[in-house]
Formats: structure tokens, sequence, C-alpha cells
């Protein structure tokens, strides 16, 4: 009896690898098929071809019914015609190819060594990472396309230590690379609006003067020939009415010329801080007019 029983164990063995290499030869099953055929389909219009590629070899095997076996094989043709590959040409500095570089792909393991061959890829925007001993890395970000077969790509690595250089310029304030002659090109257009403004100013005091002047001669005249003992008249008010006129004249004309008095100390002295203050460039428009009876000043400063 214990001789039996050593026996079947081997025997029990060996049926047990019979069943499952039997198993193993017929294949995936019909309902294994059907849900590699479907699953590829859901995969093949997300742009994961890969997957696809590998769910649809599933069902093209000879154990699937017929009708799903065809589907797959005619899908994987055209998974396999949309597949897009790229061709990294990595070389160094002394254009010296580059075969000991490890990529990856969105943060996944892609390849450890580059031979030359076409890497497949899925479809869309990817970021590639290249990195060798002794070099620095370099990223590339690459928008990949239906039927882009064989698309080579070139990159160059440089030394470590000749990128160090630029790392450290980049991380070095911003306001050290402003050119020097830009800000002296600002302090330059601002002390021209300075000027600008302060002769405005003097245009205005002169006129505001002549127009004092003018105001006082109106005023003068009209008093000698329209007004009091001019028309025999014992009270001095008493004025005609061409005299009330004038008289009324000569009264806006002194108000102008006050305005323009005003004005044009304004803008000298608007002129004379722009001119002298304000660290940085300033936009300013300034527009005067004076006249008989009327003066307008807008000045406008943008900072």
């Amino acid at each position: 009896m214990l001789v039996s029983a050593r026996l079947l164990l081997p025997v029990s063995f060996l049926g047990a690898l019979l069943v499952a290499s039997t198993a193993a030869a017929a294949g995936p099953t019909k309902q294994e098929c059907v849900s590699a055929n479907e699953s590829a389909q859901d995969l093949q219009h997300a742009g994961k071809l890969q997957e696809a590629r590998a769910r649809l070899t599933v069902c093209v095997a000879e154990s699937c019914p017929g009708p799903v076996r065809e589907d797959c094989a005619q899908r994987l043709e055209d998974v396999d015609r949309a597949m897009p590959s790229l061709v990294f040409e990595v070389r160094d500095e002394s254009e010296r190819d580059l075969t000991a570089v490890r990529v990856t792909m969105d943060g996944q393991p892609l390849a450890d060594k580059l031979d030359g061959t076409a890497i497949p890829v899925d479809l869309g925007e990817h970021h590639f990472l290249f990195e060798a001993s002794g070099l620095a890395s370099d990223t590339r970000t690459l928008i990949v396309r239906e039927g882009d077969k064989n698309r080579r790509e070139r990159i160059v690595l440089v030394p470590a230590q000749a990128a160090a250089p630029a790392s450290s310029a980049i991380a070095g304030p911003v306001v050290s690379e402003i050119p020097a002659e830009t800000r002296t090109r600002d302090g330059r257009a601002q002390r021209t609006i300075g000027l600008v403004l302060g002769g405005a100013g003097v245009v205005g005091l002169v006129s505001g003067s002549v127009l004092g002047l003018v105001s006082r001669s109106t005023y003068e005249g009209a008093l000698g020939s329209q007004c009091g003992a001019a028309l025999g008249s014992k009270d001095a008010r008493a004025c005609s009415t061409t005299g009330v006129q004038e008289v009324n004249s000569a009264h806006g004309q002194a108000t102008a010329s006050t305005v323009g008095f005003i004005a044009g100390a304004l803008l000298l002295g608007g002129g004379a801080y722009v001119y002298f203050t304000a660290p940085r460039a300033a936009n300013v428009s300034a527009s005067a007019a004076v006249g008989a009876g009327s003066a307008r000043l807008a000045v406008r400063l943008t900072w």
C-alpha cells in the first residue's frame, strides 16, 4: 500500500501538468476573445494604441470565434498603420552619437539604451527626459500625431558643468538684466517732457501778460470815449451801450489773463517737477487754450 501511494503522487502531478498544458494550448476562451476585442476598441478610440495592440493580439488567436478573430485582425492592421514611432538621435557637443542614454516619457521609463531603432509611442502630447552619465539632462515636449512613423528628433547633451552658469544666471535678480542704456533713455525722455511742459508754462505766462495789457487798454479806451465826461455826463460811471460792451470785454480779457497766469505757473511748476524728479518714465499730455473771455488747461500724467 505504501508503494502504491508513492506511485500515485507522480502520476497525479503529471496529470495536472498535462491539463494545464492543454488549457494553455487551447488559447483564450470565447468570452475572453470578445472582451479583448471590446476593450481594444475603447483603447483605440482613446489614442492608447500600444495597449489596444496588446489586447488585439489576444483576440486573433485560433481559439477565438471566426468573426471576432477577423474583426480583431482588421483592427490590428489599423492600429499598426496608425501607431506613431520616434527615432531619437542623441549626440554630445562634438556631434558624437550617444547610446547609453536613459529616456523617460511622462515620468515613466521608455528606454535604457538607444540603438537607432524606432520606438512606438501613443498619440498626443508627451514630455521626454534624456539623461546620460556626466552630461546635463535635457527635456523635450512633443506632440505625436497619428501615422507619424519614424519621426526623427535630434537632441544635444552638453557637459553638466557647462549648464551650471546658465542656471545660476536664470536664478539671479531680473532687474540686473535690464540694460543701463534703457534706464538712461527713459530718463532722457522724461526730461524732454519736463522741458515741453515748462515751455507751455512760459507761453501761458506770456499770454496772460499780453491779455492783461489788452484788458487795461480796452478798459481805458472805453472810459475815455464812451463813458463819463466824453458823453457830457457828470456821472463818471455812465456809459453808452458801446461803452458797456467794451467794459465787459475788458473784464473778460482780465479774467483770461488771470487764468493764463495760473495755467502758466502750473505748467512751469509741473515741468520742473517732471524734469528734476520721478524715477520712472512718464507719459504726459498737456493742452491749453486762451482766448478773449475764456481759458482752458488740461494736463494728463500717466505713470
